[in-house]
């Protein structure tokens, strides 16, 4: 294989947060890329989530901090109550004095929108209806066919396209299907002018624990309020996400959560919208690359959302990888091998803390969730913020030169 060439074009599949991060990532190396997403180019896509920190600072680096921070909530703190709305635990999350960046909740449609208005500043091309359905590559290059019947060819291709991608089966063929966590996710948005008075510690989020399940809420895109529940339950099957019934999931939530301290049964039924999905993760993959082909984001390493990183973790792959392109110029079998050894232990790392944090917030018998919220009151009041110190002051040194790095290593 031609090791010196060097990489001129990188085509990067998916247009969510990974594939866009990357985009403009590598314009920033120098290095030309194009994205190409399945889905027709549309609003309002994705429910709400949080950037944390160390996202935040990825977004820095872009010179895009300042925008997402604006159009979201900064979330400096995070507030564990029982279901009565006692304050059981309170730690600092998104605090600049602790990582150098606060978090941001918003809505994934938001931030995606700021990525990809930044692409089109930058004349970086984003091609929308392009559904990967076969790669074919040779020792110089690699050509993706898509389900309308054109292709695209390039030096790279870089497999940005989620947890259920393409990409990760033509590395590994016989790669395990992303894994159902026994949880599923139901959210929403409320306007603040549709309530009488705004709820407290929306610059913050809340996470609630009682005995008939969890529940989380903060401020989200400005003007809005977002909230989530986990649920044990059986996966919700094709139908059932794509044929909702508002009215009855409404009905169902505000039973469950009846007698749940303010704002929540409010929250609920002010609603209009309910998005739901199965919640996934995949544990480990036995490579991320393969030949000129490599994968980054949820397509590497799908993360619960309980662990709160899916987006942060995700650009960080992004940054870092084109970092890696960069420094290892004529040599990407060099930066594919580095980037997957540098970033597997932390995020595969991260992945089992989002699953443990989901063991905690089933429907449980009422002492079960007085003993539940003792230990939460215990544990996360002397350990919350030292716990979470690794994840979020992560930060990557794009000015420095990994192949240099490299070097002093293997001597």
């Amino acid at each position: 294989m031609n090791q010196s060439k060097k990489t001129n074009r990188v085509m990067i599949i998916g247009g969510g947060i990974a594939g866009p991060t990357l985009a403009l990532f590598l314009k920033k190396a120098g290095i030309a890329s194009e994205v190409y997403e399945a889905h027709p180019e549309s609003d309002g896509v994705g429910g709400g989530f949080n950037v944390a920190s160390n996202g935040i600072g990825i977004l820095a680096e872009l010179g895009l901090a300042d925008a997402v921070i604006q159009a979201g909530t900064k979330t400096p703190n995070s507030f564990f109550k029982d279901e009565k709305g006692k304050l059981l635990a309170k730690i600092r999350y998104g605090a600049p004095e602790l990582y150098g960046q606060t978090a941001v909740s918003m809505s994934r449609a938001t931030l995606n929108s700021i990525l990809s208005e930044e692409m089109k500043k930058q004349n970086i091309g984003i091609h929308y209806g392009k559904r990967l359905v076969s790669i074919s590559d040779t020792a110089h290059n690699v050509t993706a066919h898509f389900e309308d019947g054109t292709n695209a060819e390039g030096d790279l291709l870089i497999g940005a396209d989620g947890i259920h991608s393409k990409v990760r089966k033509y590395i590994l063929p016989d790669s395990p299907n992303a894994e159902y966590v026994g949880i599923v996710g139901i959210g929403g948005f409320v306007c603040q002018k549709d309530l009488s008075s705004p709820p407290e510690n929306l610059e913050g989020i809340t996470f609630t624990f009682g005995p008939n399940g969890f529940f989380g809420h903060g401020g989200g895109d400005t003007g809005t309020i977002l909230w989530w529940t986990n649920l044990s339950k059986e996966e919700f099957t094709k139908q059932e996400l794509t044929q909702v019934d508002h009215d009855k999931i409404r009905q169902e939530l505000l039973a469950q959560f009846k007698g749940y301290h303010e704002p929540i049964e409010t929250l609920i039924s002010n609603t209009k919208t309910f998005l739901r999905h199965n919640i996934h993760d995949i544990l480990s993959l036995s490579r991320w690359s393969k030949g000129r082909i490599a994968l980054i984001g949820d397509a590497a390493h799908a993360v619960s959302p309980n662990s709160g990183q899916g987006a942060s973790i995700a650009m960080e792959d992004a940054m870092y990888l084109a970092k890696l392109l960069r420094d290892f110029s004529g040599n990407h079998m060099q930066a594919f091998e580095c980037f997957e050894r540098d970033r597997k232990p932390r995020v595969e790392k991260i992945v089992a803390e989002g699953r443990r944090r989901a063991g905690g917030k089933e429907i449980v018998t009422p002492f079960q969730s007085k003993m539940r919220n003792l230990m939460l009151k215990i544990f996360i009041g002397l350990f919350g913020e030292a716990g979470q110190k690794w994840i979020l002051s992560y930060k990557i040194d794009w000015d420095s030169d990994s192949s240099l790095n490299s070097k002093k290593k293997a001597a």
